[in-house]
């Protein structure tokens, strides 16, 4: 019967990797929920733009404070703008670093497993020399018993 020595390191490197790719998979989807709220931004920033536009071609004039309300708000949006931009920025920054985490957990487990391979192949090899030393003194046996 085969037994890899390694088995519960294997194991282990498993885990490792399991944890590694569930920790890469929430850090993606946390960059793209901060990805869509930094798209809305623009999305807001362009809407009341929009609307200074429409209220500056009117024909029955511009409501000033409705156009100097819209400008502040502008403002304030492209204050968000600028932190969102970090915030992707440091989001993306740890994808790539658990990426990176994942990426070398797995590399560690294929090794473990590229070994349990060669170990399972060397025993295999080794219980077939066995069989066949087995069989070839059978055989002499026979062989002696029936001169």
């Amino acid at each position: 019967m085969f037994k890899f020595s390694f088995e519960k390191l294997l194991e282990f490197r498993t885990q490792e990797e399991n944890v590694a790719r569930r920790d890469y998979q929430e850090s993606l989807e946390r960059l793209e929920i901060e990805k869509a709220k930094y798209q809305n931004l623009f999305k807001k920033q362009e809407e009341a733009q929009d609307e200074i536009f429409f209220l500056k071609n009117r024909n029955e004039g511009s409501a000033v404070n409705k156009l100097v309300e819209l400008d502040e708000y502008i403002d304030g949006v492209e204050k968000k703008i600028k932190i969102q931009r970090e915030i992707v920025i440091n989001h993306t920054q740890i994808v790539e670093q658990k990426q990176e985490i994942l990426h070398i957990a797995a590399k560690e487990k294929k090794i473990l497993e590229k070994l349990k391979e060669k170990k399972y192949a060397e025993f295999k090899k080794a219980e077939k020399k066995k069989e066949a030393k087995k069989n070839d003194e059978l055989v002499v046996t026979r062989y002696r018993s029936n001169p």
